[in-house]
Formats: structure tokens, sequence, C-alpha cells
């Protein structure tokens, strides 16, 4: 994902000079060159250190479509799936496999769990459920197109979220479809689907247009919607608004933010807006110690006040470094750049707090956090955990 949005960031900083003189050649190369130079990184005192407590191999997580196949932890067991149609469930403690079940199919999705059953979704939008328990698969069903998205899971209900922006509610059990809906389609996007989140008896679904929206889990009516950010510009490119981040609840807001748009906090309830940012992303957001924490497009990483949107820190040492999603565990924000660097971050300061290379290479899938540990899932199939402490 990163990638593609650096070629479309490339893409549009050219077409803003189509027609110029060849005299101004030099000019546009240079201003390429300027913009995808990443920060040298800074040298720090660490004082974290992060032991990791084992490693298995999982299978490709998915390079080669700039997948971001999202493990789910459930319980003590952690779910992974591979692009090559693989579900494989690891003891949470030891890393030892459970059980591995090849579903035949080109698997696209990340994992949406919950207490009996995972979920994982396909390149010909088939949805696959299995049994937690021994990897048997209970059911599938059929949905219009390729699923990017990790589906949200609950007791009664599965929602899947397909990349031609329509919602698909399934029941957990049976796999009976319980309703669907249609949503408009922009000309233009980055590739990648905001997954689903379930709250309580509400969904929430933000598509490539710049808008969320609340749906009730029982039968798919719409309780709101609200706009995260609108289309402006004159080219396709310059109107990509795209919220491929998963939108984040906490107390009483959801959170969401857009590329080329926005960060907005909204009441759950209503969708009243309560306050907003003008920002680019295209990763999702963290909650932690009363602060929403994001990473820009350009790798600028903010630290706002969670009640009221104003700026609390913010840190340029990482520009350009393509930083994924931050992600809270303990007391600190983890993010990891296109080197393969994962950074580790005082949620009070933005001081930096340790630094080092995970295992594996590349990284798409969001981290996980549980109980205090650290799970990565590297594109090439590194499955590892990590424990912090202090030094």
């Amino acid at each position: 994902m990163r990638h593609v949005v650096s070629l479309l960031l490339v893409s549009l900083l050219a077409s803003q000079f189509v027609g110029c003189a060849s005299n101004k050649e030099k000019d546009v190369k240079e201003l390429k060159k300027e913009a995808a130079k990443a920060a040298e990184l800074v040298k720090f005192e660490s004082t974290q250190k992060a032991t990791r407590l084992w490693k298995v191999s999982a299978g490709g997580g998915g390079a080669r479509e700039y997948l971001r196949l999202e493990p789910a932890i459930v319980s003590d067991s952690i779910y992974v799936a591979n692009e090559s149609g693989d579900v494989i469930a690891f003891d949470l403690e030891s890393g030892d496999k459970k059980w591995k079940t090849d579903t035949d199919a080109k698997i696209s999705g990340g994992v949406g769990a919950y207490h009996g059953t995972a979920v994982v979704g396909t390149l010909d939008g088939t949805v696959i459920a299995l049994n937690t328990v021994n990897g048997e698969v209970v059911w599938t069903a059929q949905v219009s197109s390729e699923v990017l998205a990790t589906p949200a899971v609950s007791a009664t209900v599965v929602i899947v979220q397909t990349i031609d922006a329509r919602v698909f509610a399934f029941d957990t059990k049976t796999g009976e479809r319980r309703w669907s809906y249609d949503h408009i389609t922009p000309v233009l996007s980055l590739r990648g689907t905001s997954s689903p989140v379930i709250d309580g008896t509400q969904v929430l679904c933000a598509f490539d247009n710049g808008q969320l929206v609340s749906f009730a889990l029982a039968d798919g009516s719409r309780t709101w919607e609200a706009r995260v950010s609108q289309p402006k510009g004159k080219t396709d490119l310059e109107r990509i608004v795209d919220i491929d981040g998963s939108p984040v609840v906490s107390d009483d807001l959801v959170y969401s933010g857009s590329y080329q748009g926005n960060i907005f906090a909204f009441a759950k309830a209503k969708g009243n807006p309560v306050w907003k940012q003008e920002l680019s992303t295209y990763s999702g957001l963290a909650i932690a110690s009363g602060k929403v924490f994001v990473s820009t497009d350009k790798s600028h990483l903010i630290a706002y006040n969670a009640n009221n949107g104003e700026v609390v820190w913010e840190i340029d040492a990482l520009l350009n470094r393509e930083l994924g999603a931050p992600t809270a565990v303990g007391r600190h924000i983890a993010a990891i750049d296109g080197e393969g660097y994962l950074h580790l971050i005082s949620q009070q300061d933005g001081s930096f707090v340790d630094r080092f290379k995970p295992a594996g290479d590349g990284f798409h899938a969001p981290l996980l956090v549980h109980l205090g540990k650290l799970y990565i899932l590297s594109d090439d199939g590194k499955l590892s955990a990590y424990a912090l402490s202090s030094r």
C-alpha cells in the first residue's frame, strides 16, 4: 500500500507540470527526488528493550498484491492467513502450531475472528468461515468482488466490506446473508479498503469517497452518515480521499482519517462532528492515554488531544520513511517504516525510546498488541512475538 501511494504522489507531482517547456524537466526531476527523500535516522539513548519471544513461518504475507493480511487474536491463539490460501492457528504464548487449513483459495483479506469462528475473504469474492478449534471450514459465501478488508465478526453477524464499496452481513453460524448495502464508488482510489468495525449493535464502515456510515447490526439500516473528507481538485488523482484505515471507537467518539483530507472525531450515537484537523493519511489511527496518534502520508507523526483535537506533540524525524500505522503498546507507540525499522516512541512527549528490525522482510499487516506483547507479521510470512522491558 505504501508503495502504491508513493507512485500516485509522484504521478500527481508530474501531472502538475504537463505542458511545461523542456527546460523545466530538470526541475521536475529534482522535485520528485526531493519529495521521495527519506529522513536520516537520528541517534538516541534507548530506554526500552524488545526481546523476541518466538518466531514462526506462516507463509507469504501478500507483498506482491500489497495485501494487509492482518492476523487475529482470540483467547490463547493467534490466527494468520497467507496469499497461498492457508489459515493457521498458533499458540499465543509459545508460537506452536495448533492447526493449518488449506482453503485452496487466494486469500486477500486479513483474518476476522470471534470465539469459535475465524473468517477470511478472497480475490474472487469468496468468504470462508472456519472453526477456530480445529480449522474445519464451516461455511462459504459469495460477495460481489475482491475482499481486501479484514471481516468484522461478532457472536451473531459477520460483516464483509468489498473493494467495490459494498457491505455484506452474514449469519455467523450458518453463513446465510442477513443484509447488504451498496455505496458510491469513486473513479480512482488507492488499493485498499477500510475494515468494518462492530461496536455493540452498531457497524461502522468507511468508504473510498471519504464517507463514514453507521449501520444497525441487526438489519443494516443506516443510523447516520458523515463526511470525513470532500473530494477537491480538477484531476481524479487530486480528488482521491480514500479512508483505508479502519474507524476507531473510544468511549463515545468515533475517529477516522482520510487521504488528502482530514482526521475527524464524531459522536458515536448520532454522527455529530466534534472536531477535525486537516491532514492526509492512508493508514490507521491509534487511541491511548487520551490521545489520537496518526502518521500522515509523508510520515509526519502527530498526537492529538482525543477530546478536542489540539496538537499535543508532533515529530518529523521520520519524514518520507513510509511509516505504517501507529499502534499503542504499553506507554508507547510502535510503527514500522519502509526499511523495516520498528520505532518505539513515548506517548507522552514523542521521544524515541527504542528502535529495532523485527524478523522478516516488508511489513504491511497492522501490528497487534495483546497483554502488553507485540505480534508482528511480515510480508514474507514471518510471525514473531516481542516483549518490552526497561533497560
